[in-house]
């Protein structure tokens, strides 16, 4: 105990403020039913600020912690429906309307998209990251656990939490600067709806119900990171 305190203690530590950008996207889960995509890929950029520290324990070792704000622009991949594709699926007809449609838990009628609201509006976002690396040089690849908080700026779509595995590779080109390049990938789910697929004629009494199932939306992020650093000891 007494030698890993004395350790942490000589540990080199540099703090840093920090602004980067990125591309992020949310995606549904199950993705696919009854082969019909149900998912709407799509994609919105993102933009950040924030602070963070870094400590390098034995020259190797280095614990990595940072707070940032996030301006996320707009996400079509949150707005899901099911839609039939003539001629590819024999359980639709083009000219009888008959298809395969989804009832969406909450929604009267069926055939409707859920995800409107959160795919039509930009969000404010703080993350916490908390990361072990290890020092190779220059160069700190890194791996660990991120909180998200997230909010919809112009649409009430509630608070989205998440908590996912973040890493990256950092590049410390001087004592006063560094580059990272780090990937967010949802471990949580942002948010979940029940939905019944159903196959017949959309309106129609006879409609045929299939399944139900629990769609969920996780997101994901790839962003670029520009660092200054301050302070401290010349962690590299």
């Amino acid at each position: 105990m007494l030698i890993a305190l004395q350790n942490f203690s000589a540990a080199q530590t540099s703090f840093d403020v920090n602004i980067g950008g990125g591309v992020w996207t949310a995606a549904c889960e199950p993705f696919v039913v009854e082969d019909h995509l149900v998912w709407n890929p799509g994609a919105g950029a993102t933009h950040h600020l924030g602070f963070g520290m870094k400590s390098v324990l034995n020259g190797h070792l280095t614990l990595g912690l940072g707070v940032r704000g996030h301006y996320m622009g707009q996400n079509r991949g949150y707005r899901t429906s099911l839609k039939c594709k003539y001629p590819d699926c024999d359980a639709c007809d083009e000219n009888d309307g008959r298809g395969v449609f989804i009832n969406w838990s909450g929604q009267d009628s069926v055939g409707r998209s859920i995800g409107r609201d959160e795919a039509t509006t930009d969000y404010a976002m703080i993350s916490v990251p908390f990361k072990i690396g290890y020092q190779i040089g220059k160069f700190n690849p890194n791996i660990g656990v991120e909180y998200n908080y997230r909010m919809g700026i112009e649409k009430n779509v509630g608070e989205l939490q998440s908590i996912g595995i973040t890493t990256g590779l950092r590049f410390d080109l001087n004592d006063q600067f560094a580059f990272s390049t780090d990937f967010y990938g949802g471990v949580t789910k942002d948010m979940t709806h029940q939905g019944t697929v159903y196959s017949g004629q959309r309106g129609a009494d006879d409609v045929e119900e299939l399944e139900t199932y629990d769609f969920k939306w996780r997101s994901y992020r790839i962003e670029f990171t520009v660092h200054y650093k301050f302070g401290g000891g010349s962690a590299k």
